[in-house]
């Protein structure tokens, strides 16, 4: 029989964290194919860490990060948090935007990303959030509906 596999914790990130959450994006988009070479991975993951960093201290970016019981991130989540203009059915003022949530391939299918998901929404309450909406790749609907999600046929986009 096999021991089972070493526990995960969730914590809560700083601006000190922002390396760890800027490799783990970085693991993201290089799983979608993007960037295309190392060169470039590396100067995406210089970028987003200065921006976590920033976020982070400024509290406009809240991520936490998953780790093993030997400190190794294995997933991440984050939530920016936006004001918005209030309307009759969400009067709240302020809204979030859930992104980077990835899992370390070895770490999927046990609960890691559910449980980074359910901290950020748990923040989004705490705050007051009216609403968080977020991109869902086909893969991980299923963790995002978990929690209540739906989906909207509605979004639009315009590349500046």
């Amino acid at each position: 029989m096999t021991p089972p596999p070493p526990a995960f914790v969730v914590r809560p990130a700083t601006a000190r964290d922002a390396p760890a959450l800027a490799a783990l994006r970085g693991a993201l988009f290089w799983e979608l194919g993007q960037p295309s070479t190392p060169q470039q991975q590396a100067t995406f993951e210089i970028r987003a860490a200065e921006s976590f960093a920033t976020g982070l201290e400024r509290a406009f970016c809240h991520a936490w990060l998953a780790e093993t019981d030997t400190q190794q991130s294995i997933g991440s989540v984050a939530l920016l948090v936006f004001p918005r203009l209030p309307t009759p059915d969400l009067p709240g003022q302020q809204e979030g935007y859930l992104l980077s949530v990835y899992t370390v391939p070895a770490w999927r299918h046990r609960g890691v990303a559910s449980t980074l998901v359910a901290a950020a929404v748990a923040t989004a309450r705490e705050l007051g959030l009216a609403r968080i909406r977020l991109h869902a790749t086909p893969e991980g609907q299923t963790v995002y509906t978990g929690v209540g999600f739906h989906l909207r046929d509605n979004e639009m986009e315009l590349r500046l």
